[in-house]
């Protein structure tokens, strides 16, 4: 069925030509040039137990869009679906850093109505964007601004990669409030990890006690990683120690270097088989503006395919 040219937004319409010229025809071809192998099917086929999902992965492999198809995709005016995974596939490719894909992503931080094509644009400015993207991201922290957990989790693992001061005080009231979500939480007493300041010390003490094991491990790590010590999750030691110092700026002479976590997953069946698509993984690096830009990127031109990621 055709499309009614004459209700489709017109920002969205124009953006597409841009788009276009902007992806990278190398990367195109390196696309379109995936290896197919007959044996690969038969060989799921007999070894039996199969998932319908496994067999779509494995089309996907063979048969990946095109960063033109991905492009179109992330501004189809009508289809949130068809939006939310265009973003991921233009964050996840070594280009989706490009200028026109950031305001992009900043359009629907801001402006996007559907919660999941949000997380997936927030997800992709935490990986590309700048220091100053935070100050974007982190309103959308707090629960009365979305109601979606994934919106306000997303921002807590977005803010791991982005270091700006301005946005501890608002991470703070998420990891000192009783009631808050807990995966949010113990998101967010990871990216205090990065600011070696009192009241952070202070707020993860808090979160220490907080009733949910999680809370309590990322905290701890947080405040092994400000301070070189190892005390745990005994929030009592901490204190201790913390109120023996000949004063506070002490207590981050020690600091260890933070780096933001990355998704690590075992492989699935199929790329046992098809050894050769060799796929990068995402390893642990310094946020954005907490190092000099050269020394953290995600991506490089000499990766190749896209980096593994959970946050897609």
């Amino acid at each position: 069925m055709c499309r009614q040219t004459s209700s489709r937004p017109t920002s969205r319409w124009r953006m597409r030509t841009d788009f276009e010229r902007s992806v990278p025809s190398a990367y195109t071809a390196r696309m379109r040039c995936r290896p197919t192998v007959p044996v690969l099917f038969t060989a799921a086929v007999l070894s039996g137990g199969c998932v319908t999902d496994d067999f779509r992965d494995l089309g996907e492999v063979f048969t990946p869009k095109t960063p033109r198809q991905a492009a179109l995709e992330a501004l189809d005016p009508y289809n949130p679906d068809l939006r939310r995974e265009g973003v991921v596939l233009l964050a996840n490719a070594p280009f989706g850093g490009a200028d026109i894909y950031l305001d992009m992503y900043r359009d629907y931080v801001e402006n996007e109505t559907d919660p999941l094509v949000r997380a997936a644009a927030i997800t992709a400015l935490g990986r590309h964007g700048s220091p100053e993207d935070a100050m974007l991201i982190v309103p959308w922290l707090d629960a009365e601004v979305t109601k979606s957990q994934n919106v306000r989790w997303t921002a807590a693992k977005a803010l791991q990669r982005l270091h700006n001061p301005a946005v501890i005080g608002p991470m703070i009231k998420v990891v000192t409030t009783a009631d808050d979500d807990g995966e949010v939480k113990a998101a967010v007493a990871t990216a205090l990890g990065q600011y070696p300041e009192d009241n952070v010390f202070q707020a993860l003490l808090v979160a220490l006690d907080d009733r949910r094991l999680s809370v309590n491990l990322n905290a701890a790590e947080a405040l092994s990683l400000l301070t070189g010590e190892a005390w745990g999750t005994d929030r009592v030691a901490w204190a201790r120690w913390y109120d023996e110092l000949a004063k506070p700026s002490l207590a981050f002479a020690s600091q260890q270097e933070y780096l933001y976590p990355t998704f690590e997953r075992d492989k699935v069946w199929f790329e046992y088989i098809a050894f050769w698509l060799h796929q990068a993984r995402e390893k642990p690096s310094s946020p954005a503006g907490l190092v000099p830009e050269t020394q953290r990127r995600t991506w490089s031109e000499s990766d190749g395919d896209a980096v593994d990621s959970a946050d897609s």
